[in-house]
Formats: structure tokens, C-alpha cells, sequence
């Protein structure tokens, strides 16, 4: 009888040891299948974003010596992003400042004002993303028109809508000149 008894301790005690083992083995498995799933959505937005640079960069391209021509391209903007603002480079540090793009404008929010002066400033980029600002890049030679909008200089923000905005692309020969459509 004490043989018995001792035996289902064991078992009792090995049953323990298994069921621990197999929350551990589980919760390793969590861990990494959340690792994977993270990676993957990365490096998907980093595709997006690479596909959106390009996108913008040809379209840019292909129309600039192509004088008179309208583009109208129908590029995906990925879904963390706002806005989309084209700044005109080579004007002066006194344009920069005496402008609206400094000062309060009705179209960016207190928020989104200060990176594109900043964005402006530098003059290395001419294209770059809201909300945050990081995400700059340059498309080449570009002028803006923006005549019926709120402000004045030469820069121009499109609002991203169902992750798309109406830009228009017209050629000039040696740069393209950046509107909006309706």
C-alpha cells in the first residue's frame, strides 16, 4: 500500500513539472509570433513609404521636361500620414521669415507649423510628411502654385483623404510646377 502511495506523489509531482514546462514552451511561442507579427507590419510601412518616395520621385521626373503636359498620378499615401507638403527650395533667409509659412496659418495647425519652417529652412528636402515631420525626401526642381489657397509662399500642403491626394503635375521644360486639383 505504501508503494502505491508513493507512486501517485510521483505522478503528481511529474504531472506539476509537465504542466509548467508547456506554459513556458506557450508563452515562448507568444513571444515570438508577437516579435514576427511586429517586424512584418515595419517592415511593411517601410515599403510603403519607399513605394510613395519612388512614386513621387518618377512622376516628378517623367513630366519635367515635358512642357505644357498635366499629371495627375495616383499615388498611395500610406495611413500614419496627415499631410503632404511640397516646399519650393532657393529663397532667401528674408523670404523665408516675412512669409506666412513662419507665422500662423489657417491651414496648419500650431502643431505641424514649426516643421515645415524647419523643413524650409534647411533646404535639403522638398517633400515631407505630417505628422512628424521626420520623413523628408526630395523630388527635384519644383515651383508651386497655389493660388485659391489661405496663404501665400511657395509651399503647398495637400490633406491625405482616403490615402490619396489630389496633386497635379505640369511640366515647365527644366522643373514641374506642384498644384491641387479638385
Amino acid at each position: 500500500m505504501y508503494d502505491i502511495m508513493k507512486d501517485r506523489k510521483a505522478q503528481i509531482a511529474g504531472q506539476i513539472f509537465i504542466y509548467i514546462i508547456a506554459i513556458v514552451v506557450v508563452g515562448l511561442i507568444i513571444a515570438y509570433g508577437y516579435s514576427a507579427i511586429k517586424s512584418f507590419t515595419q517592415r511593411g510601412e517601410e515599403v510603403e513609404y519607399i513605394s510613395l518616395r519612388t512614386g513621387l520621385e518618377n512622376s516628378v521626373k517623367s513630366i519635367a521636361s515635358d512642357f505644357g503636359s498635366i499629371k495627375r498620378p495616383g499615388i498611395n499615401i500610406p495611413g500614419k500620414y496627415k499631410m503632404v507638403c511640397f516646399v519650393e527650395k532657393g529663397h532667401s533667409e528674408s523670404t523665408i521669415r516675412d512669409t506666412a509659412l513662419c507665422q500662423s496659418l489657417p491651414g496648419l495647425n500650431d502643431y505641424y507649423q514649426p516643421l515645415v519652417c524647419s523643413a524650409w529652412t534647411t533646404g535639403r528636402d522638398n517633400v515631407f510628411m505630417i505628422p512628424d515631420g521626420s520623413d523628408a525626401f526630395d523630388v527635384g526642381d519644383i515651383k508651386i502654385k497655389n493660388d485659391g489657397k489661405p496663404y501665400a509662399g511657395p509651399f503647398i500642403c495637400f490633406e491625405v483623404a482616403n490615402n490619396k491626394i489630389n496633386l497635379q503635375l505640369k511640366g515647365l521644360g527644366d522643373k514641374v510646377e506642384v498644384s491641387e486639383y479638385s
